[in-house]
């Protein structure tokens, strides 16, 4: 950081990156639909066709975990009674797929995996949904699954953010060994904290529900607008 004058001025040193694990919804893929949060709006709709009226900030405050995870948290967080957990999630999920083809990639997301792909630099998708729809969202915004090196589903590999088991399972798989190497980046207090519970480098990113305010007592490595800015640090 250098100071000139008035003016603060940090310097964005490259890092030797071999893999970026991304986040998907909220990161790499728009959640907004005539600007409402197309997530928050699945999950409040999913308590409310059970007899639910849940507070939209209650529900933002679990963004990022497993799904049935987030479904608890906030059941128990509400004083209510958790016998309906999987019939809250299965009403989500459908939700969800009834929302599909209004997701959208993040304007960037395209060319800079093509940029992180010509550097060398490893790329996988990680995310709390679950694969059969991760695949589904896949094809709807015309992305090439052989463009990512690893598609990770928290709920595939039984354990939710932030527990760190998605970027530990990745690293195994594409054999990187030195977690200094290896970028996590959301939108999410849980991406950061997924991050720092497996001593990888962490950034994240402000398109998606959670503020920076909310995010910066985290303590992420970087902050950035959008995913396109990490191109600063690679």
């Amino acid at each position: 950081m250098s100071n000139h004058g008035n003016v603060i001025i940090i310097l964005m040193i490259p890092k030797n990156f071999e893999f970026v694990l991304f986040d998907m919804i909220g990161t790499t893929i728009k959640d907004s639909n005539k600007g409402e949060s197309l997530v928050l709006d699945c999950f409040y709709n999913s308590f409310y066709s059970n007899g639910y009226h849940i507070n939209y900030e209650l529900i933002n405050q679990q963004r990022g975990k497993s799904k049935k995870d987030a479904i608890r948290n906030i059941l128990i967080d509400s004083n209510l009674k958790t016998d309906l957990i999987d019939k809250i999630y299965s009403d989500f999920i459908e939700s969800l797929n009834t929302s599909l083809s209004y997701f959208q990639e993040v304007k960037g997301a395209h060319l800079l995996f093509s940029q992180l792909k010509q550097k060398g630099i490893k790329i996988g998708l990680g995310s709390g949904l679950p694969m059969a729809f991760i695949g589904k969202i896949i094809k709807q915004l015309e992305w090439q699954t052989g463009w990512f090196d690893y598609i990770g589903s928290s709920e595939e590999l039984g354990k939710g953010r932030p527990d760190p088991i998605m970027i530990f399972d990745s690293m195994e798989k594409l054999m990187i060994n030195d977690k200094a190497k290896v970028l996590k980046i959301g939108d999410t207090v849980v991406d950061i904290q997924e991050g720092k519970n497996a001593g990888v480098v962490t950034a994240s990113v402000l398109t998606g529900t959670q503020k920076r305010d909310e995010l910066e007592k985290f303590n992420p490595d970087y902050i950035f607008n959008d995913i396109t800015e990490i191109i600063s640090i690679i």
